[in-house]
Parts: C-alpha cells; sequence; structure tokens
C-alpha cells in the first residue's frame, strides 16, 4: 500500500519544459484552430512538482474542446460569432478566458463595420467557463440584445 501512494504522489515530469511538450502532443485543445490556449510556465513547474496540480491541468485540458464547442453554439445561438477565444491557465484553480464575439447577423454591413464585443471570464476549472457564458456573458440575452446581437433560437 505505502508503494502505491508513493507512485501517485509522484508526478511523470521533473523538468518543467518536457512537461511542457507532453502536453503539447497528447492534448487536442493545444492545436485547435477556433481557440488558444495558453499556460503559464509557473503552472508547468507546479505540475511537475504536485500531483494534484498535474491531475487537475490534464482534466481542464482533456474538458477543454468539449467546453469551447458548448461555447462556440451557446453564442451562435444569440446571433453571434466567436472572433477570438484565448484561454489562459494562469496558476492551479485560476484561468482566464478572453471571449471576442460579433454580431455575424448584421444586415447591410461589412464584417469591418460589426461591433465586437469582448468577454473575461474568470473560473477555477474549465467546466465552469460555459456556467459563466450561460448566465453572465454579454453574449447571452438579455445582455446580448443590448450589444447588437439577434437572438435566433
Amino acid at each position: 500500500m505505502l508503494k502505491e501512494e508513493q507512485r501517485d504522489s509522484e508526478v511523470r515530469y521533473k523538468n518543467p519544459h518536457q512537461y511542457e511538450r507532453y502536453v503539447t502532443k497528447h492534448f487536442e485543445c493545444m492545436r485547435a484552430d477556433g481557440y488558444q490556449v495558453k499556460i503559464s510556465e509557473r503552472l508547468y513547474y507546479r505540475a511537475t512538482k504536485d500531483r494534484k496540480i498535474e491531475q487537475w491541468l490534464e482534466d481542464n485540458l482533456t474538458m477543454l474542446p468539449y467546453c469551447m464547442k458548448s461555447l462556440s453554439d451557446l453564442v451562435l445561438v444569440t446571433g453571434g460569432q466567436i472572433v477570438s477565444c484565448i484561454c489562459h491557465m494562469n496558476n492551479y484553480n485560476n484561468i482566464s478566458t478572453e471571449i471576442c464575439a460579433t454580431d455575424r447577423f448584421s444586415q447591410g454591413k461589412r464584417s469591418e463595420g460589426r461591433t465586437a464585443n469582448r468577454s473575461v471570464i474568470r473560473t477555477t476549472t474549465v467546466s465552469e467557463i460555459e456556467e459563466q457564458v450561460r448566465y453572465n456573458s454579454i453574449f447571452w440575452t438579455p445582455e446580448a440584445e443590448s450589444a447588437g446581437f439577434k437572438a435566433k433560437a
């Protein structure tokens, strides 16, 4: 039992750069086209020292593609389109997601004339991003109406 507990407490990588290469290679969200994921050097370092932080990071990276798909779908329902999305994983339990969206149903307007709306969502896990967008975002009705979005739901 003691050896099993010791093995669970050990981390796979001693070097943050080696761990960063592993994360980039093995997690789909790190190679996504529709959004960016930026992980701080400090978080990579801490993940190499603490199995709990490593597990938190990997769990969130696994959930991120599903969350971003859901986020995109939510914005589409309001008649919007995500222009850019950057998920910053700054530290353990500290995620900041910057979302910029426009009204894709603007009539008679060229894309340069569209109003872009930006929102920053701060959460402790990836699963909370969707919750925040669903209930507290500028991209959801009634805030969306004042931002020029036309809900198509």
